[in-house]
């Protein structure tokens, strides 16, 4: 499940022998890889989460809201390095001894959708400095364009939902952090972006959400879809494809 169908030549010599055998073990060996990423828990999520209700694309945000699943990109290796990444600072930050005051992938409520609670696992609290904090593990063209115009809008409202979802929890919370960790290049490229927690950013999100949900509900996903234009976003995995479908061909 998962892997690219290959098609290998019947070998007939011992060096083509070698290569079918090498070709199988790579075969092999992406099977895993393809089969394990497909299978992944977030992979399978459909239910929105907070690091999803920012979306700057208010139709993707709607087929969300509807649960569908987004369309096939091929195999997500990307977000599966991310993950492997983010499990390595799990690691690292749970084994600091408790007087640190990090809490480490805790699940908290942010706010409901309806009546359906909406929680997240964050990846770091500091209760010393009340500071939630966000790891992205970006590449080279997205860190400097972070570094020069902040986190998207998703990456912030995230960043505040999980501030709320702390200060829910009973914790005080004074700001907000993401840190933008380079996928190549060396340690000392990283961006730290920070401001004051704010939970009117959080507010306002969830009420978008809770509006378009109230639409759904009461005029269809398609109608809702309707009211709202295609964004220009080239990494919406709707929006490109909806365009050109609905452009003629003549």
């Amino acid at each position: 499940m998962g892997s690219t169908p290959i098609t290998l030549a019947k070998p007939d010599s011992a060096t083509q022998q070698q290569a079918f055998q090498a070709d199988l073990t790579a075969a092999g060996i992406m099977g895993v890889i393809e089969d394990n990423i497909l299978n992944h828990p977030r992979s399978k999520q459909v239910r929105i989460g907070p690091s999803e209700i920012g979306m700057d694309c208010t139709r993707r945000l709607i087929r969300k809201l509807n649960g569908q699943p987004e369309p096939e990109r091929g195999i997500a290796w990307k977000p599966t390095v991310g993950t492997a990444c983010h499990s390595q600072m799990e690691e690292w930050f749970g084994h600091q001894p408790e007087t640190a005051g990090y809490l480490v992938e805790k699940r908290v409520t942010v706010g409901a959708i309806g009546e359906t609670p909406i929680t997240g696992s964050t990846d770091l609290f500091s209760i010393t400095d009340k500071t939630v904090i966000d790891w992205k593990f970006v590449g080279p063209s997205m860190l400097k364009k972070y570094k020069a115009s902040g986190p998207s809008n998703q990456y912030r409202v995230q960043a505040h939902l999980y501030g709320t979802g702390w200060v829910n929890a009973g914790y005080a919370v004074e700001q907000v952090m993401i840190v933008f960790l380079p996928r190549d290049g060396e340690i000392t490229d990283s961006y730290f972006w920070w401001e004051p927690y704010d939970r009117a950013v959080a507010e306002e999100a969830m009420n978008k959400a809770n509006q378009l949900h109230t639409l759904i509900k009461t005029i269809g996903v398609e109608a809702t879809l309707a009211m709202f234009p295609l964004c220009n976003n080239r990494f919406c995995p709707w929006c490109p494809a909806d365009r050109q479908a609905s452009t003629p061909m003549f």
